[in-house]
């Protein structure tokens, strides 16, 4: 009798070097986020044009910004699911492709309403893409630069809405908001189709589908040159799913339900902070009497800092581990936001204070966002291969809510406080971020050991 000769897929993933098939995959990931992220901003930027053009006051675009988070938080707990049963290249693929139809059919709206309505199906397609990319980096990646890995992939967000405002900052002022959502549109949908012939699906997806392991041999093959697979192996993983779960069910297993529920408290406190700047901190230093490139440049060195705190921070995790780095980026950032608060913005003449605004915008921007994609990578290293999709994009789901309380939240914080209430309201809730982040238990551990030697055999 024949047996079938074992691959732990895991070894032999966690063996090779990044590059190759793993970069390519990195590349790939890194820019659909890069244009998610601006067209996640991207109703930010047009707000002040949005609402000139509509005739309405800016409360009134509270629902349209939160259109597009409830349509991310959708968007996550299906993408989620549907990564973990379907696979991660499909649904990625096809969550892209719907927020360049989207935005395309925003380029047309005549009403808050209909611009609402295409803003919350832009959302579902933002909401599918962000899981599935962390899950098919963290799932391609060696251990020694999963971190880096996810957070070179996520920091498109960032840099995304960076590219967005400088580029608002030139098109909206000549050709409108409506160009603007064009640019938006087609590229997201030139992106899904070059992905359809190149993005690899995940092997340790393909590992867990019998039906696939063909599939799974050839791409083996080129993720480890010399090798050959013929697909009859009994390819197994590392790490099953929990307690013999898979998908939601699995979050809420005895191993997990903790760190699944801390994480989620994460997610939404930090993504409140995050989305109050993305969609309120033109509006709100433009009621203070600054103007629109002035407010446009902020959320543009919003950005930029969050891109370099996001690679420091992720340099700082794969050497210390996750849990005092994102704590103390955490404190920070309140701290910054409470400064913020303090300044004297409603005075006859704000650019007097436009120095350490700009700088408390770009301390905050640093410290919020590597906490925002340092838990990325703590996300996806908390669940295993069967359920890593859904918790990572539950996780997100349920950190969307905490993105559409700020819709309206920052609305009511501007509006009862002005700018010194927006700040200090913001600050406060990143005190609970701080003490959230100390309470996971399943933090990324310090100084990941380099794999096994390339030369091991890995079978």
């Amino acid at each position: 009798m024949t047996t079938q000769p074992v691959v732990n897929v895991d070894r032999v993933l966690d063996s090779v070097r990044f590059r190759g098939l793993p970069l390519l995959v990195m590349i790939c990931t890194a820019a659909i986020l890069i244009l998610d992220g601006f067209d996640i901003q991207i109703i930010g930027f047009a707000a002040p044009a949005v609402t000139q053009e509509f005739g309405i006051a800016r409360k009134a675009l509270g629902p349209v910004l939160a259109a597009a988070l409830l349509g991310m938080a959708v968007g996550a707990f299906a993408g989620g699911l549907a990564g973990d049963r379907w696979g991660r290249r499909p649904t990625l693929i096809a969550s892209t492709a719907l927020v360049g139809l989207a935005t395309l059919a925003a380029t047309v709206a005549q009403s808050v309403d209909s611009l609402m309505f295409w803003r919350l199906i832009t959302g579902i397609g933002l909401g599918g893409t962000l899981p599935n990319a962390t899950a098919l980096m963290a799932e391609f990646a060696p251990p020694r630069w999963r971190s880096q890995a996810i957070a070179a992939t996520v920091i498109g967000v960032p840099i995304g809405g960076m590219a967005g405002a400088a580029i608002a900052a030139e098109i909206i002022p000549a050709l409108g908001w409506r160009a603007l959502f064009g640019i938006g549109a087609v590229l997201p949908l030139l992106l899904a189709a070059t992905m359809h012939f190149i993005l690899p699906e995940s092997a340790r997806f393909l590992s867990t589908r019998a039906g696939r392991h063909r599939e799974l041999a050839i791409l083996l093959g080129r993720i480890v040159p010399g090798r050959t697979y013929s697909g009859a192996e009994d390819f197994v993983l590392a790490a099953p799913a929990a307690a013999g779960y898979a998908g939601l069910r699995a979050l809420f297993s005895r191993a997990l339900v903790r760190d699944t529920l801390v994480a989620w408290l994460v997610f939404g406190t930090n993504v409140f902070a995050v989305y109050a700047f993305f969609n309120w901190i033109s509006v709100v230093l433009t009621s203070v009497g600054l103007d629109i490139a002035t407010a446009v440049r902020a959320s543009l060195l919003f950005n930029l800092a969050g891109v370099i705190g996001a690679v420091a921070n992720a340099w700082i995790i794969a050497h210390f581990g996750s849990r005092w780095p994102l704590a103390a980026m955490a404190a920070l950032a309140a701290a910054a936001l409470f400064q913020l608060s303090r300044l004297p913005l409603g005075g006859i003449d704000p650019t007097s204070a436009l120095p350490a605004l700009m700088a408390g915008i770009a301390v905050a921007g640093l410290a919020i966002t590597a906490v925002q994609i340092g838990m990325y990578a703590v996300t996806a290293h908390i669940y295993p291969t069967a359920c890593r999709s859904s918790g990572v994009g539950w996780a997100l789901g349920v950190g969307r809510f905490g993105g559409i309380l700020s819709s309206f939240g920052g609305a009511l914080l501007l509006t009862q406080g002005g700018s010194q209430g927006f700040f200090g309201g913001i600050a406060l809730v990143l005190v609970i971020t701080c003490a959230s982040v100390l309470m996971i238990h399943n933090h990324l551990p310090a100084a990941v050991a380099r794999p096994a030697d390339a030369a091991h055999d890995p079978r």
